[in-house]
């Protein structure tokens, strides 16, 4: 009764509001069995901070956890046999995977700064793996429950699987210098959105290490091309997107560091990755329903 109740709450605080992001957890309980184990699968590997991140909040919600690299040879699991994913931080995304997307008066803006982004073997690997995991996820109905955190590069695979370009270069497009572990003054958009219910105030201090990030000016311009997501928070007076939101599916994209962020804003992001990832569990388990 009490599981039946838990699942009917979340289902109606996920699907009856509009324009307002439907997978607030704060207020959500999940309990899972003691023999029970949460499953988390990063995309590459998670990285010493998320780790212990994950951990230490899985700890405090009473989970065992297990962390699995998704793209290992040696891993056997797929995306759609754990609980939740991460795709973390690191290297550029090669634009090769958005261009054909924008619109042809911008193909040449793109293919003139292309340079700009810094490829290596493992962004290729990255590129190919997590590009493919995500245009399953998106296709398979059976994962819409499935949550997934992107982390900085993370955030700019989500937004150019969507079809956003990237700022190739945030010093040469805005002028701005590389966001190299800085820390910068994030100011929520949307008051009604997760990140606002997340970190619980207008505007909170995030760590950065970026040099690309979401195109703000081209995603403004065709906004109406994506009505199931929304850029949620800006840092450097609304040049540069912070957060990106989904409507229809737990997925939240940071490009700041929450692993690097200390206080509430670090807890509460990863525990929604948690706590999500429970009730993802708890769904398949009970067939759906």
């Amino acid at each position: 009764m009490k599981l039946t109740l838990m699942i009917t709450v979340l289902l109606f605080q996920s699907f009856v509001f509009a324009k307002v992001s439907v997978h607030q957890t704060s207020n959500i309980k999940c309990k899972l069995p003691r023999e029970q184990v949460l499953t988390i699968g990063c995309s590459y590997n998670c990285g010493r901070l998320n780790r212990w991140a994950m951990k230490w909040y899985a700890r405090k919600l009473g989970y065992k956890l297990k962390i699995v690299n998704l793209s290992s040879k040696n891993q056997t699991l797929d995306f759609t046999q754990v609980d939740g994913i991460l795709i973390p931080g690191g290297v550029d995304v090669d634009p090769k995977w958005y261009i054909p997307s924008v619109t042809s008066e911008f193909r040449p803006h793109l293919k003139k700064l292309k340079h700009y982004a810094n490829y290596t073997a493992i962004g290729k690997k990255r590129d190919q793996f997590e590009f493919n995991l995500l245009a399953k996820y998106f296709k398979d109905p059976e994962q819409r429950y499935q949550p997934i955190l992107g982390i900085c590069r993370g955030m700019q695979v989500l937004t150019a699987s969507q079809g956003i370009p990237l700022y190739l270069d945030l010093k040469k497009e805005l002028g701005l210098q590389t966001r190299f572990y800085t820390i910068d003054k994030v100011r929520i958009s949307n008051p009604e959105s997760l990140i606002s219910e997340l970190v619980q105030r207008e505007t909170f201090r995030a760590v950065e290490l970026h040099h690309q990030g979401l195109n703000v000016k081209y995603y403004n311009e065709h906004q109406e091309k994506w009505p199931h997501l929304e850029v949620t928070s800006y840092s450097n007076r609304g040049r540069v997107a912070e957060t990106l939101e989904f409507y229809k599916r737990p997925v939240l994209g940071v490009q700041f560091h929450p692993e690097l962020t200390f206080g509430k804003t670090r807890r509460n992001i990863f525990k929604w990755l948690l706590k999500r990832a429970c009730f993802n569990k708890v769904m398949k388990e009970n067939n759906g329903v």
